[in-house]
């Protein structure tokens, strides 16, 4: 179980908030803010949460807007606000050479632990014309980047890892499932070298096409 006695732990969301002022994909993000409390024993107060973000909604803005909602153990909401700036299509992705090692609970929630993607963030640091680092587990199945969600197109479907191999269940990935645009398939390093398409998405960006062009980085 994770430690969540520290008045540091919190669950956050990241969420694009459109230059209408609406939060795209708002309940998705509040059902999964909702389930990571309830399995984590946080206070979960949706009313409070809509009141935090209310000062940013329905204005106009010049560009989309990067928001993130965090609440720590008691309920308690913070909200930040900048803007969101453009990302160049399609995107770079890096596939790593280790496979990702950690509690999985802290790979099926958002939360300020953060400790897992350390490594490949410095990576991505340095190697800014990089989107995100593509990771496996220790059975060789693809899972998920530190920032975004894999896709895979094969035989005229596309497929993303599913949540038993211990990923976060992304806001995107949950609405292409209920779309019906995307299945679960445990994937490989050969499916993705060998993938007729690649995509990525995260709250933020959405669904981008992407390509893997940097193999078994050291991270």
């Amino acid at each position: 179980m994770l430690n969540t006695a520290s008045s540091s732990f919190a669950l956050f969301e990241t969420m694009r908030l459109e230059r209408t002022g609406q939060v795209l994909l708002l309940a998705y993000h509040l059902q999964r803010l909702a389930r990571s409390a309830c399995q984590l024993g946080f206070k979960f107060d949706q009313d409070a949460i809509l009141h935090s973000l209310k000062p940013y909604l329905h204005q106009c803005y010049c560009q989309p807007q990067r928001i993130r909602l965090s609440i720590n153990k008691t309920g308690k909401v913070t909200v930040e606000c900048s803007a969101l700036a453009t990302t160049p299509r399609p995107v770079r992705v890096a596939l790593a050479a280790q496979p990702i090692h950690c509690d999985p609970l802290y790979l099926r929630h958002k939360t300020t632990v953060r400790a897992q993607w350390a490594h490949g963030e410095r990576w991505l640091q340095k190697h800014p014309t990089y989107f995100d680092i593509i990771y496996t587990d220790q059975h060789g199945a693809l899972t998920e980047g530190g920032r975004s969600t894999l896709y895979i197109f094969q035989q005229g479907k596309w497929f993303t890892p599913p949540l038993t191999h211990a990923l976060l269940p992304g806001v995107y990935r949950n609405k292409l499932i209920a779309q019906g645009l995307v299945q679960e398939k445990t994937m490989y390093r050969t499916d993705l070298m060998q993938a007729d398409r690649i995509r990525v998405s995260n709250a933020l960006r959405g669904w981008l096409d992407a390509h893997v062009d940097a193999l078994d980085i050291k991270i």
